[in-house]
């Protein structure tokens, strides 16, 4: 697999995830991934965190920090490392700095 396809999987994974999430239909009460509610509990630490994660890609942020307070916090963290992830991939130019490497052995005394 060629590097640069390598560096794009995980970027498109969130891209992915946060695309899905601004589609999610919140409007009724959907099957759940959480292994809390599969095996019975009521509630975890994560319950809502999609929800709010949907409201926060609408912008309605008093509904996402309503739903869970680490909403917010997930999108722009989620975004930022995507978007430093994809800066990554463009090549950077070198201005042209020479490098001074000081070889102290040659002046040494001897």
């Amino acid at each position: 697999m060629p590097h640069k396809f390598r560096q794009l999987v995980e970027p498109a994974i969130w891209l992915t995830a946060l695309v899905l999430l601004f589609f999610m239909d919140t409007s009724k009460d959907s099957a759940s991934f959480c292994l809390f509610k599969m095996v019975g509990f009521h509630s975890c630490p994560g319950c809502g965190i999609g929800h709010a994660m949907h409201d926060a890609l609408h912008l309605n942020f008093a509904r996402s920090f309503h739903e869970h307070l680490l909403g917010i916090p997930a999108v722009l963290i989620i975004l930022y490392t995507t978007i430093k992830s994809l800066y990554t991939l463009k090549p950077h130019k070198s201005h042209g700095s020479t490098k001074i490497i000081y070889d102290a052995s040659r002046h040494a005394a001897g």
